[in-house]
């Protein structure tokens, strides 16, 4: 056999005895792969740790924070309600009293308020998660709502800006059960 007939001889063995294993062992390791978790280490590490509102409420206020800290003067309105109904209160249960934490976060919300067009009014909505009575989340809900305003005017927003409202329970976020602490809410509106 010459030199050129053995190379040819060479390449037509590959394919003809080699090249179908190779493609056997492929098939195959993609079939492993594709049984396998996409994170070994995550499926190992066992189930997610439990939802824990504190670092929710934490963590929406750091997205709010940043999100009005974006404003512009040439932001738009929707942009600004955007930003501002992703502040996050976890008030004590029964009570409308601001809890410390909410204070840098709120503080940054007057200062977008404040750089806003004059013209334009804000309404804030309380909402509750339906654990009392009708009528007590209700008042409850408009005292949190009136906090969170009388917070924003001691920074300086004027008061015939806002208005504060009591939702109660009547508008859930949510209608999963397990979604009621969803439901204890602020909402601010863009009044006409």
């Amino acid at each position: 056999m010459t030199e050129g007939a053995a190379a040819d001889h060479g390449v037509v063995r590959f394919f003809t005895d080699v090249w179908p294993l190779v493609a056997l062992g492929l098939i195959g390791a993609l079939l492993i792969r594709a049984c396998l978790p996409a994170h070994p280490l995550a499926a190992a590490a066992g189930p997610a740790p439990p939802f824990d509102p504190k670092t929710a409420v934490r963590v929406g206020n750091f997205h709010a924070m940043a999100a009005l800290s974006a404003l512009a003067p040439e932001s738009s309105a929707t942009q600004a309600l955007a930003a501002l109904n992703l502040i996050a209160i976890d008030f004590k249960a029964g009570s409308a009293a601001l809890p410390d934490d909410a204070e840098p976060v709120l503080t940054q919300a007057a200062a977008a308020i404040a750089a806003r067009p004059a013209t334009e009014r804000f309404e804030i909505s309380g909402h509750a998660d339906a654990a009392t009575s009708p009528l007590t989340d209700l008042e409850l809900s408009r005292r949190r709502a009136q906090a969170v305003v009388d917070f924003l005017v001691n920074q300086g927003v004027a008061s015939q800006r806002l208005q504060a409202r009591g939702a109660g329970d009547a508008q859930p976020a949510s209608n999963e059960p397990d979604e009621e602490s969803g439901n204890r809410r602020l909402e601010f509106v863009l009044l006409p």
